[in-house]
This record gives structure tokens, sequence and C-alpha cells, in this order.
């Protein structure tokens, strides 16, 4: 996904902010809608500490005195790998995470593009991007098949600081949203599936993406098609949040009314919050729960000779590169090293 010149850039949509019909009109038109610096920089900062902070008591970044470079110190870390769950259930209980999703201005944005009684859904997702890993990006996919409910289903997606297109930020299938559900294929990365393209949307439409900064904003339909681009730095962490949005009134299934990956209970979550403002607001709320269905996929999950050879390969590849990250970080640390730390992306 990092053949830069293959994207457009994204055009920012801060213009028509307080527009709701302008709003509406270009996500229509063109599957999402990018706010630049649009949300506090202090209140993005004190969520990435945490989060941060979260990763490092569990060993996967340095603390002192980079913590907030994000830079990674473990072999990287995939969904469904007890470390990467270990250290995602700290991240699930940061308050500032999930109050994050009802932030006035996001809301206001939301409720601007959906209508007024938008409101969040109680999963609340965050993303933990190693650096070279590309294996494991976020393939190509629509979020609908992994929540449902209603197609109107809206989502936000927030780096949780600056993310240049070498961190691995988001690009968007311009246009892909109007084509309806697509079929699955298995994938080693978030979801384990995948979108399946058909060769005239890649032909007919173009991606396009941006290089993110703190405070940025990015706005797009549970049918749009999105991916990340890998994350191409030798050391940093990409850190990002999903909050999806849909109006009180229709239908959503039992899986977004709990946490992400139903490892904890909200009690769980809850425990130790400064405040319960936010705690079970949903409950109050006006939806129907639908039933959650096997979409399927388009090839069997059986596993293969082909496929424990591939998986193997990945895993060679992924130890191979963190040792050569572990053998430069410890030359910088070394005494009397000339190496410097490396630069976090820029401010």
């Amino acid at each position: 996904m990092n053949n830069y010149w293959a994207f457009l850039p994204m055009r920012s949509s801060n213009d028509l902010l307080g527009d709701a019909a302008a709003l509406r009109a270009r996500l229509e038109e063109d599957s999402y809608l990018y706010f630049h610096k649009v949300l506090d920089d202090d209140k993005i900062l004190a969520l990435r500490k945490k989060m941060l902070l979260a990763l490092a008591g569990k060993g996967l970044v340095q603390r002192t005195p980079f913590l907030m470079h994000g830079i990674a110190i473990t072999p990287p870390a995939r969904e469904g790998d007890e470390l990467f769950f270990e250290a995602y259930d700290e991240v699930q209980k940061i308050e500032e995470f999930h109050t994050l999703a009802h932030d006035e201005m996001l809301l206001a944005i939301m409720r601007d593009v959906l209508g007024p009684t938008a409101f969040p859904h109680p999963l609340k997702i965050a993303r933990l991007g190693f650096p070279a890993h590309y294996e494991v990006s976020t393939p190509p996919h629509q979020d609908f098949p992994n929540n449902q409910g209603t197609e109107h289903l809206t989502a936000s997606w927030i780096p949780a600081g600056n993310c240049p297109r070498e961190l691995g930020g988001l690009a968007v299938l311009r246009g892909s949203h109007r084509y309806g559900h697509l079929p699955l294929t298995s994938h080693l990365g978030p979801g384990n599936r995948q979108a399946v393209v058909p060769p005239e949307l890649l032909e007919g439409l173009r991606w396009v993406t941006t290089d993110f900064t703190l405070g940025d904003v990015l706005v797009f339909p549970a049918l749009t098609v999105h991916a990340s681009l890998h994350n191409a730095s030798e050391f940093f962490m990409r850190l990002s949040v999903d909050f999806r949005y849909q109006l009180e009134g229709e239908a959503l299934t039992d899986i977004v009314l709990h946490p992400h990956f139903q490892r904890l209970s909200w009690d769980d979550v809850y425990a130790g919050w400064s405040s319960d403002r936010y705690q079970y607001y949903w409950k109050d709320l006006d939806y129907t729960v639908a039933p959650f269905e096997d979409l399927g996929i388009q090839r069997t999950l059986d596993i293969t000779a082909d496929d424990l050879i591939a998986f193997e390969a990945y895993k060679q590849r992924s130890t191979a590169r963190f040792e050569r990250r572990t053998a430069r970080l410890a030359a910088i640390v070394g005494e009397g090293s000339d190496e410097t730390w490396p630069e976090p992306p820029p401010d």
C-alpha cells in the first residue's frame, strides 16, 4: 500500500464545517471527509501518553526518556497474540480513550453528517501498529461486515499523534461506498479478513491519503473501502483510535454493545474512572438490536500446507527485522556510541 505515487491527496473539508448539507454532499461524492487539526492537541497528547504508558507497562515500548516517541522494543505482536491482548486490555481501560468519542467538536461533526441524534457505539477500537510489520497492515476492507446493523453507520478515525505516510496512516478508495457490500477473503491483519475489490473498482476509482497530524479526523461510511499504509518506520508505533456512530432508532448488533474483543466487562473497563458521565450512556438511547450475520469468506478456513509455509516465512521475516532493530537500539544506547536516537514523526 506504500506506492505513494499511486495516491491522490485527500481534500480537506474544514471549509464546510457547520454546513450539514454541504458535508453530506461531499461525503456522498468522495466516500470520506477529512478535517485538519479540529481536535484539541492537548487532549490527543494526553490520550497518547496514557496509551504509551499502558504499552510500556507490558514492555512493548521504551518508557523513559522517550515515551512519547512510541519506540517499539519487542517483536511485533498481532491481534490474537497473548502479548497484544494483555497490552490492549490496558488500553481499553483508559478513560480518555472512551470519552474522546464524546468530544464536543467531534460529536458536532458526526451529528452534522448523520443527524442530531447521532451517538457513538459503546465499542471503541484502538489500533497498535508495529514498525516494519507490513504483513499485518490493515488490508482493504469495509467496516459494515464487522459491525453490521444500520448501513448508515459512519466511522471516525483519529491518529493519536502525528501520522505521516511512512508511519502507516489510512488510505480511502474514493467513491467506493456506492458499490455495496464486497465479498471477503482471509488476511493476517486485523479482523483476519479483507474485502475482495473487483478490478473495475480498482481501475475506475482512485486511492487517496495524506500526512495526518495531531488533531486530524477522518470520517467515512461503513461501506467505504479503506486500508492502512504499511508502517515503514524502523522504530515507531502507529497509534490511532476508531469510533463508530449511528442515529438513534436504527439497528445495531450486540457485538457493538461490549468492549472490543469482549475480554473485559464494562465494570472492568470503568474501574478507577474519575467520572461516571459516559458510563453506560447508551442504555438511555433508542435503538433496536439485530442479529449478527455470518457473511462468510470466499475461501475455506481449512489450514493447508501452503498456509503453514507462508505463516512460517512471515514469522522468520518479522524476527529478522526485530533483530536488526534491537541491534541498532543497543548501539544507540551503548556507552560511547556515536549513534543518536531516531527522530520521531515531526510536530
